[in-house]
């Protein structure tokens, strides 16, 4: 090996020395570095975590969306509140007599004018679209002393009533509880069967279930419903048929479509201007299974209205939020110092916190109300929201968590990573 190789050779090794040594002292650095961010965790955890917060804070026009999200779910609580609020029927129930104009305006379009006379399983059209009442709300029962009174006003009747006067004593509920032994009072099978029962001049009652085998068989009874001349004064008349109610509606509807329409807009309105009385209107199915008696006291602690209300209001409360977080969401700007994913933890506090100080200040309100003796205040509870409010309380509080941890961590992680040790590389052929 010549002199020169030899030269070529040491200096090679020489810099292959630096460069090792260059890398050693790089890596000793970077531990020195890690070490430090291990010893200093705390601390910048911390620091990690109050920017967090502060990115993630409300302010500025925030601020102003959770003023207004909150004002937004206060009127909804209130509104519905007052929509809900449970007046007398008749005539100076509010919500009864707008239901009812409101029937007026959509059946009077129905009205072909045509005046037809009334027969068994068979309400006129004209009787139909021109008169308010239904027949299953009917509680007199068909006598000869009553038909004698009715004649003594002047009273007249397309019907022959001999054969339609019971000839027993009628059982079918007492009093003001007819509501809960009809099936035209179901919120759900009243469609069928009270849509029926206006097409029929009918009526149609559950008896108390049949216990068979521990199974309770709900026994349904209809009756005709006799009406005078002018549509006044129902009167339930004898037994008819179950089955040839409903066969009869069904041949109805195929034959006069607009009568079938013109009753279920009648059943709905019925049911509408029912639901925030004081008997209420029974949750569905509630007498199927039930005694007449027991869907009675079920219904005054829950009732159809309260169902209405609780889903209405939990429907209204998400809408809401998705409005607000939309228009939030619209607000952000690329040139924000905030990403996009810290800035979505904004809007999900708005909509959390706007949820929780609505339905936190009606339930206050509700309970001091309760505590200082009005019990009937506890109708004004807002269910619904408190569903929604509970739900988001989940679902937002483990969205945050995540991001947090996501940039926390993250944050430390990519400290302790740092930006690579860019080692010399070392050859060793000559």
């Amino acid at each position: 090996m010549s002199i020169d190789e030899l030269r070529a050779r040491r200096a090679k090794i020489r810099e292959n020395s630096d460069r090792t040594l260059s890398n050693i002292q790089k890596i000793t650095n970077e531990s020195y570095r890690v070490a430090k961010i291990a010893h200093d965790a705390p601390v910048i955890l911390s620091k990690l975590d109050q920017e967090f917060e502060e990115q993630t804070g409300l302010h500025g026009k925030d601020i102003l969306f959770l003023f207004a999200a909150v004002g937004l779910q206060v009127a909804r609580i209130v509104i519905l509140n007052e929509l809900s609020k449970t007046e007398v029927a008749g005539s100076s129930n509010r919500n009864e007599t707008k239901l009812h104009e409101f029937q007026e305006k959509l059946l009077g379009k129905l009205n072909s004018g045509e005046v037809l006379d009334e027969r068994p399983y068979y309400a006129s059209m004209e009787h139909i679209v021109t008169k308010m009442g239904v027949p299953y709300d009917a509680t007199a029962t068909l006598t000869q002393d009553s038909i004698n009174k009715m004649l003594g006003k002047g009273r007249s009747w397309d019907l022959e009533l001999e054969k339609l006067i019971p000839t027993e004593k009628l059982s079918l509920f007492k009093g003001s509880n007819h509501r809960f032994s009809t099936l035209g009072h179901d919120p759900i099978l009243g469609l069928i069967f009270g849509t029926a029962n206006i097409l029929t001049n009918t009526i149609t009652c559950v008896k108390t279930p049949l216990d068979i085998g521990g199974v309770g068989i709900p026994v349904l009874t209809t009756n005709h419903v006799v009406y005078t001349s002018d549509y006044r004064d129902p009167h339930i008349a004898t037994y008819g048929s179950t089955m040839a109610m409903i066969q009869c509606a069904v041949e109805r509807t195929k034959e006069e479509p607009t009568a079938f329409v013109a009753a279920l807009i009648k059943q709905v309105v019925h049911i509408g201007t029912d639901l925030y009385t004081p008997c209420g209107i029974q949750i569905p199915g509630a007498n199927l299974v039930l005694s007449n008696t027991n869907a009675e006291k079920l219904t005054k602690y829950i009732s159809a209205g309260d169902v209405v209300k609780i889903g209405t209001s939990a429907k209204l409360a998400e809408l809401i939020n998705l409005l607000i977080s939309a228009l939030h969401s619209l607000m952000y700007d690329d040139a924000m110092e905030t990403s996009r994913e810290l800035y979505s933890v904004r809007t999900r506090k708005i909509i959390m916190y706007s949820n929780v100080i609505a339905t936190g200040s009606n339930v206050l309100w509700v309970g001091g109300n309760m505590l200082a003796g009005n019990e009937s205040t506890i109708k004004q509870l807002d269910i619904g929201g408190l569903i929604v409010t509970i739900k988001r309380l989940i679902s937002d509080t483990e969205y945050i968590r995540q991001i947090k941890e996501e940039f926390v961590f993250g944050g430390f992680k990519n400290m302790i990573k740092g930006k690579g040790l860019e080692l010399e590389e070392v050859t060793w052929d000559f």
